[in-house]
């Protein structure tokens, strides 16, 4: 009987775990696909408000106008520099020695 019993919690316990791991898996896989769809919407929305969007250009062309509507001196248009950004790497014992 002790062998019985034995395999009885042995078997429970494997049963318990592949249960655990497939709604583990099932939690994963959905909410990615919910994700997907949000970011789907959200390319939507950033494609049409590209379209209407206007460049640097235009826009200081458009202060520039609305300046002179009421009277002001309008600003000059600020060449745009680049933006440079600088991401470190996470360098580890061995790779900090060879550099």
């Amino acid at each position: 009987m002790a062998g019985r019993t034995y395999l009885r919690w042995t078997m429970l316990r494997r049963l318990l775990a592949c249960l655990a791991l497939v709604t583990g898996l099932a939690a994963v896989g959905a909410p990615a696909q919910a994700s997907f769809a949000e970011a789907l919407e959200q390319l939507e929305i950033a494609s049409s408000q590209s379209d209407k969007a206007k460049t640097p250009a235009e826009e200081c062309e458009a202060r520039q106008q609305a300046a002179r509507k009421r009277g002001l001196k309008p600003a000059p248009c600020a060449d745009e520099r680049p933006v440079t950004i600088y991401l470190p790497t996470v360098m580890f014992g061995p790779d900090r020695a060879l550099e």
